[in-house]
């Protein structure tokens, strides 16, 4: 008994086309998901204009600290130390995944801020070893 006889007869339709749907009709190498996917990553973006993000997947924890005014964040793979004011609102929205970006501001700009605005004015990234 042949086994592929039978598997191609299986896999014909009635105009005698093969069914076979691994195979690739076109050429194209790359393919992409007509959308982006749903993930949650969190940017930090600093004074000077670098720029990293991190996954929120791999926040292990957050921690507020309102009399010094920092948000000291651990990763699996960095610490993440945010400075500024009225920091609370942030941390709460952290908490919650909700920030997809975080920008520093040079502190001599602070002022042109509302009183009541969250500010970041310094961003300190380690990557752990």
């Amino acid at each position: 008994m042949n086994l592929t006889g039978n598997f191609d007869k299986l896999n014909k339709g009635k105009d005698g086309q093969s069914n076979d749907k691994s195979k690739p009709n076109d050429s194209q190498e790359i393919e992409n998901y007509s959308t982006s996917a749903h993930v949650r990553n969190l940017c930090f973006v600093q004074a000077d204009g670098k720029r990293l993000f991190l996954n929120y997947a791999y926040l292990v924890s957050g921690e507020y600290l309102p009399e010094v005014n920092t948000i000291k964040l651990v990763y699996t793979t960095h610490e993440i130390t945010l400075k500024g004011r009225n920091l609370e609102g942030l941390f709460e929205n952290l908490m919650a995944h909700v920030p997809r970006q975080i920008v520093a501001v040079e502190k001599r700009y602070e002022r042109i801020q509302g009183e009541g605005d969250i500010v970041i004015w310094e961003i300190n990234i380690v990557i752990k070893q």
